[in-house]
């Protein structure tokens, strides 16, 4: 389950741990929301600039 908590004006989303280990994120991973055509909204992370 997703939740979303209002704090200073700003939202947060809860991301589900099974989620984050499965796709190996860490505290600090950027993630961006992406949005298709069809108003899907997707998690993607921002590639680490080398």
């Amino acid at each position: 389950m997703v939740k979303i908590a209002e704090f200073n004006g700003q939202y947060r989303v809860t991301i589900p741990k099974e989620l984050v280990e499965e796709r190996k994120w860490k505290a600090g991973t950027k993630l961006r929301f992406v949005e298709d055509i069809n108003g899907n909204i997707f998690l993607k992370e921002v590639s680490k600039k080398k």
